[in-house]
């Protein structure tokens, strides 16, 4: 038979879970928050390995007076990348739903056609934002948090 102090067991136990609710909350932040300023950066270094824009959509843009840069034409999906931590342990990082263009057209949908276009390419080339930024930290994300929680249990 087991004998011992099984409350003061259960209190070390819940103590530890609280602890380990609260280093996951914090990484699982500071992980969404990661992966915003990466998506961020590489629309400000334009530094993917996107299509150039054609010749003709170019000089539309700058007749217009738009941003000359990849994926910023009015900055509008730029200053709409955001982070959401839904709890502890699940957080997304996306662009905002609902917001539109001055055409009316939901920068969601642009963000989405430029990830992975309806065709060929051919018409709207992909210029993949999320997914390479993705490959980038994936690896560096789930060691962060088995650093903590290692430093937790220790």
């Amino acid at each position: 038979m087991l004998t011992g102090d099984w409350g003061k067991l259960q209190t070390t136990l819940d103590k530890l879970a609280n602890q380990f609710t609260g280093e996951m909350s914090k990484h699982v932040g500071k992980g969404i928050k990661t992966i915003e300023t990466r998506v961020l950066s590489h629309v400000d270094k334009q530094d993917l390995d996107w299509e150039p824009l054609t010749e003709a959509y170019a000089k539309r843009k700058d007749k217009e007076g738009l941003d000359p840069d990849i994926l910023r034409a009015t900055n509008r999906m730029y200053s709409n990348i955001t982070t959401k931590q839904i709890d502890a342990f699940r957080g997304m990082t996306g662009v905002r739903r609902g917001v539109k263009t001055d055409e009316g057209d939901d920068v969601i949908d642009i963000a989405m056609i430029h990830e992975q276009p309806n065709d060929d390419g051919s018409k709207i080339p992909a210029r993949k934002l999320w997914k390479p930024t993705y490959e980038e930290v994936k690896g560096e994300l789930p060691e962060k948090v088995m650093n903590a929680v290692i430093r937790m249990v220790q």
